[in-house]
C-alpha cells in the first residue's frame, strides 16, 4: 500500500500528533521528571474554545488536565503565512499557555521549523529572543503596525529568489528576531492578544469547581491566587477557609497579606482558623507579624489560641509584645486558668514593659 507522505505530515492525524507531543513535553518541562511517565498515560486533552485570529484563520484552543484531574494547560495549533514577499515560509506550530493566558511555549515540528529572511532556520539563539519577546505582554510590538517598523530606506537582496525586502528598523531591532519580523510580530499578537481574554473567560467558567479552586490557591502563584480571590464566592470563602489560611505560610512577597484580607470575620472566629494562623506567625516578617496581630484583634479569641500567642511573646520585639497583650486584654471573658499561668510568669520577666503590662492584666481580671 502506498502512502501518501506529504499529504499525511499536513493532515489532522500528524497535526494531532504534535499536539499530544507538545502536551507531553510541555507538562514534563512544568511539573519535572517525576512525572513523566504519569503524564504519557494519564493526561486528557478536551477541547475549550474555537478561535477566530483573523478573517481567514481559524484555531481549536484545548485545555491539557493533568494526570490528578486538574486543568493545566491550553494549547492551540496555528498555521499561517507571515509574509507575502515569498521570503519566509509559513508557521505550523503549537503554542500553550497557562490557566490565565499568559505565554508557556511553542513548539514546531522538524519539517516545519521557523525560518528568517531567505529561508533560514532559527538557531538556538533566535529561538530563545522570540521565547523572552512572546513572554513579553508589554512588548513594543503592541503598539506598532508591522509596516511602522520596517526601515523604508534600506533594502535586502534575496539569494534565494529574484526578489528584495526592506530590513526592520534599528529602532525595532531588539524586539524581534533579525530577519524574522512578520514571524515575531504575527505570532507575539496571536499569544498576546485577544486569544488571553478568551482563555481567562474560559478559566473563570470552572470557579464554582471547589476542586479546581483550591488546586489553583495551593499552586503558589501569584497570579492564580489573585484570580480565585477575585472570582469566588461567598460561600466559597467559608468552605476553603483552611486552604485561604495556609496561604499566609506562602514565601510571597503579597500571597499572605491578600490571604488574610480574604478571611471573613465569620471564618476567623472559628478556633482552628485562629490556631492555623498563629502557626505562621513566629516565621512571618514584621509587616505580616503587625498584619496578623491586627487581623485577630477584629474578632473574638478563643482561650487555646491566646495561650499560642502567649507562648510566642518572649521571643517579640516589644511593639508586637503590647498589641499581643492588648488581645488578650480585650478577651478578658475567655482567659482562663492555663492564660493566668503565663501571665503570671510574664508579670515577673526580666522584660519590664512587658512584666508591667501583663501585671496590669492581672489587676483587671482579678
Amino acid at each position: 500500500m502506498m502512502i501518501n507522505l506529504p499529504g499525511f505530515l499536513k493532515s489532522d492525524a500528524m497535526r494531532n500528533g504534535i499536539k499530544v507531543g507538545i502536551v507531553y513535553f510541555l507538562i514534563f518541562w512544568i511539573g519535572g521528571s517525576c512525572y513523566a511517565q504519569d503524564v504519557q498515560t494519564s493526561n486528557k486533552t478536551v477541547p475549550a474554545f474555537h478561535f477566530k485570529v483573523n478573517d481567514s484563520v481559524e484555531v481549536d484552543v484545548d485545555l491539557i488536565y493533568k494526570e490528578d484531574g486538574y486543568p493545566v494547560i491550553y494549547t492551540a495549533h496555528l498555521e499561517t503565512g507571515v509574509c507575502s514577499d515569498g521570503l519566509c515560509k509559513p508557521i505550523s506550530l503549537t503554542v500553550s499557555w497557562d490557566l490565565l493566558g499568559q505565554f508557556i511555549a511553542y513548539h514546531t515540528a522538524d519539517l516545519y521549523s521557523l525560518t528568517k529572511f531567505d529561508h533560514i532556520e532559527f538557531t538556538d539563539e533566535d529561538h530563545k529572543q522570540l521565547h523572552r519577546i512572546l513572554s513579553d505582554t508589554a512588548a513594543i510590538l503592541r503598539d506598532y503596525e508591522v509596516n511602522d517598523m520596517i526601515d523604508t530606506a534600506g533594502y535586502l537582496r534575496s539569494q534565494q529568489i529574484d526578489a528584495v525586502t526592506r530590513p526592520t528598523s534599528l529602532t525595532f531591532s531588539a524586539a524581534t528576531v533579525e530577519g524574522a519580523l512578520y514571524t515575531v510580530y504575527t505570532l507575539w499578537h496571536f499569544t498576546n492578544g485577544a486569544i488571553r481574554a478568551k482563555i481567562k473567560a474560559h478559566t473563570k467558567s470552572f470557579m464554582s469547581d471547589d476542586a479546581v479552586v483550591k488546586n489553583m490557591l495551593a499552586s503558589d502563584n501569584r497570579d492564580y491566587v489573585g484570580f480565585v480571590f477575585k472570582h469566588i464566592t461567598e460561600e466559597q470563602h467559608s468552605r476553603l477557609g483552611s486552604d485561604i489560611v495556609k496561604l499566609v505560610g506562602s514565601s510571597d512577597m503579597y500571597i499572605p497579606h491578600w490571604a488574610l484580607a480574604q478571611l471573613k470575620d465569620s471564618v476567623l472566629f472559628l478556633p482552628n482558623i485562629q490556631q492555623q494562623l498563629l502557626v505562621y506567625f513566629p516565621a512571618a516578617d514584621n509587616a505580616l507579624k503587625n498584619a496578623l496581630l491586627d487581623r485577630l484583634a477584629s474578632v473574638p479569641m478563643n482561650a487555646n489560641t491566646m495561650v499560642m500567642l502567649l507562648s510566642s511573646l518572649p521571643n517579640l520585639q516589644e511593639h508586637y509584645v503590647t498589641k499581643a497583650l492588648n488581645i488578650i486584654e480585650s478577651n478578658k471573658p475567655r482567659i482562663d486558668e492555663r492564660i493566668r499561668e503565663k501571665l503570671e510568669i510574664l508579670s515577673r520577666s526580666q522584660d519590664r514593659a512587658m512584666a508591667k503590662q501583663a501585671r496590669n492584666i492581672l489587676l483587671k481580671i482579678n
